[in-house]
């Protein structure tokens, strides 16, 4: 011991231990006292109740059996897990426990699927009646192939999401048919490949008949399956979908008559079976021809509403002779009726109105052609090498027309005596062979030009080479030319252009002129509406050519004072001179009318006298009649009126209008008549 320490006594080293067993005592009283607590308050009550998951909330007996107590609880409370609920007595609230658990598997009833080859099928389409709280995942055990024809057993596993596992034993028919064929109406009879999946054979066993092929509908049919002799079915559905179709037709009938409607069609098709009913019904009162319109409907329940017509005469159909002549009451067998005017030389049917004694009725008159063309050679010459038609060399006289054809065609080349012959076939269709004698002539003289001669043009602007020009054939009329032209556009100065023509005989001339390029002091434009003016002032719409051609020959003879100058390299410069200073010489004259012409679109051609000492000009004109000199030119020498002359009224044998016939066409030796052809070209007369 240390000297100075304190010593404890005994009371101090009693206190810790006393106040120890106090609160050890203490808690015992409180544990004890809890216990009594408890034992009072679930007296009588479970505290922890299981319950199957999807049977809902358990009863309250399952937790207390007394018989005024209650249970709390809500619809969460069925959810897996653990839940709080309460359960409530006269006298007490006692909190439990409820454990929602889920230990019974998922079950089903299996299901035998019968599917073709090729198809594959999802695990649960071989269960059916799936029961289970929770949700459920359905799959194969394991891999099957599905593709060869016959029967296995599948194993489906069920598991739900508590992991309680089942497992469901099926069965899988795969089938070498597909389950549809589906085919329109009136398709032909099938065999047995359409209703058999690919790589698969099979015989039906049931007969498809004609009679099913063109009725809709669906029809059961049986498959065997060579390799394992099963039978599988499969489904003909039959469906129309094409509408009928007919043609309508005109009906004659009697007064009186009747007709059902499908006597108005002709042509109806369909491949099931139709009915018909009018949608538009005639009117027996009527005697004009009426449309109409008739539905037709098939089995598939297509329709088609075709018009047709309808007429009621006591005088019917009625059938004649092609004629180049009007129809008459005789033609029709009825010397008394007068039909309206109707030219019957067109083959074809047509309703012709027909006055009777009791009033007017309707024919329907068909023209019909059963004569054969007549053929007869045409009048010649020939000639060879002129590639005729058979049109050109035979004529055919048929009242509808006729086709010619070489059946043996001439020798072209050839100008001995040879035969040729020629098929006519008429718009009916009635044929004529004929045979010909031809002997060609030849033709060795060669056309003749005209309107070549020494002209005037303008730099930079386009020449009309052909404007005045053209080549005649004796035996071949107008041929064409072709004209090899020196002319440099560009430049002024003279050149040499060289017309040529040949007839189909292959007879050429050719003639050269000389073209002369001066530059343009007035334009064509300057010029035309200078002529668009003077029109305008001396020529009415009313009228014809001919009038035109005269207020066009008194306007210039009027206008243009002579004075015995020009410049004749320009004729646009002239005529616009003659028009607005009303003077000049026969250049002048010719020019301003020249201008006139060209704005009236009237045919001419420009004329220069044949001399070597002076020149004259003018222009011959024709709008129909044939060729006439037309010269406006007035002098105090010279008076005459020279509109529409001939040669011998110019006296061209003479001085003053003798020009190179040769290079013209022949003048019309008849004196214009001109009130005369006034009249014609009012009449439509004229060419």
């Amino acid at each position: 011991m240390e000297i100075g320490a304190r010593q404890p006594n005994q009371e101090e080293t009693a206190a810790p231990k006393q106040r120890g067993r106090t609160i050890l005592l203490g808690f015992l009283g409180f544990l004890l006292a809890l216990g009594v607590l408890l034992l009072w308050a679930y007296h009588g009550v479970s505290p922890f109740v299981q319950a199957e998951y999807g049977e809902g909330v358990p009863p309250v007996t399952a937790f207390c059996q007394a018989e005024d107590a209650f249970l709390l609880a809500d619809e969460s409370c069925t959810a897996l897990g653990r839940h709080m609920v309460q359960v409530i007595t006269r006298f007490r609230v006692v909190p439990c426990w409820l454990t929602v658990q889920d230990t019974v598997a998922p079950v089903a009833a299996p299901v035998t699927m019968t599917f073709p080859s090729g198809y594959v099928p999802t695990p649960d389409q071989f269960i059916s009646d799936l029961k289970d709280a929770d949700r459920v995942g359905v799959s194969f055990v394991q891999e099957y192939d599905f593709s060869p024809a016959g029967e296995q057993a599948v194993v489906i596993r069920l598991e739900d999401g508590s992991g309680n596992v089942n497992e469901v034993q099926s069965t899988a028919v795969v089938r070498s048919t597909v389950d549809r064929v589906t085919m329109e109406a009136g398709s032909p009879i099938p065999a047995a490949d359409p209703f058999l999946t690919e790589g698969f054979h099979g015989e039906l066993l049931d007969t498809i008949t004609d009679e099913m092929m063109r009725t809709p509908g669906e029809y059961v049919l049986r498959v065997q399956c060579p390799e394992n002799k099963r039978i599988f079915t499969t489904v003909l559905a039959i469906q129309d979908t094409v509408a009928p179709a007919a043609t309508g037709q005109l009906l004659v009938l009697a007064p009186g008559e009747a007709a059902a409607p499908e006597a108005f069609l002709t042509d109806a098709a369909d491949e099931t079976a139709l009915q018909y009913a009018f949608l538009q019904a005639p009117d027996p009162d009527s005697r004009e021809i009426q449309d109409i319109l008739i539905r037709m409907t098939d089995a598939g329940g297509n329709t088609a509403d075709v018009p047709a017509q309808i007429l009621y005469s006591s005088l019917g159909r009625m059938t004649i002779e092609a004629k180049n002549g009007l129809l008459t009451g005789a033609d029709l067998g009825r010397p008394e009726a007068e039909p309206e005017a109707f030219m019957a030389n067109t083959l074809g049917t047509y309703p012709v109105r027909v006055q009777l004694t009791d009033g007017v009725e309707i024919a329907l008159v068909t023209v019909v052609d059963t004569v054969a063309p007549v053929l007869t050679l045409q009048e010649g010459p020939f000639y060879t090498r002129h590639a005729y038609t058979p049109e050109e060399l035979v004529n055919a006289e048929d009242v509808t027309g006729a086709i010619l054809s070489f059946t043996q065609a001439p020798d072209q080349d050839s100008d001995q005596p040879q035969t040729f012959s020629v098929q006519a076939v008429d718009a009916a269709g009635n044929e004529t062979i004929a045979a010909f004698p031809l002997t060609l002539a030849v033709d060795d003289t060669p056309p003749v030009l005209y309107g070549v001669v020494n002209r005037s043009g303008y730099v930079n602007e386009p020449i009309a080479y052909l404007a005045e020009a053209y080549a005649e054939d004796d035996v071949d009329g107008r041929v064409d030319m072709t004209v090899e032209s020196g002319v440099i556009l560009s430049r002024k100065g003279k050149y040499t252009v060289t017309y040529t023509a040949t007839d189909k005989s292959g007879n050429t001339v050719s003639k050269s002129c000389i073209y002369t390029l001066v530059e343009p002091s007035v334009t064509d434009e300057q010029v035309r509406q200078m002529a668009q003016t003077i029109l305008s002032e001396i020529i009415t719409p009313d009228m014809v050519t001919a009038e035109k051609l005269k207020a066009v020959f008194d306007y210039v003879r009027g206008r243009v004072h002579y004075t015995g100058s020009s410049n004749k390299n320009d004729w646009r410069q002239e005529a616009v001179r003659g028009y607005e200073a009303r003077r000049g010489d026969c250049f002048t004259v010719y020019s301003l009318t020249r201008a006139l012409l060209d704005e009236l679109q009237v045919p001419y051609m420009s004329v220069t006298r044949k001399s070597t000492t002076s020149r004259h000009y003018w222009v011959i004109v024709n709008i129909g009649t044939g060729w006439y000199h037309f010269d406006p030119l007035v002098t105090s020498i010279h008076k005459h009126r020279c509109f529409m002359w001939t040669n011998q009224q110019c006296k061209v044998k003479s001085y003053f209008w003798r020009f190179h016939e040769e290079n013209f066409p022949a003048i019309a030796t008849e004196p214009f008549d001109y009130n005369a052809v006034v009249q014609m070209e009012r009449e439509g007369l004229l060419p």
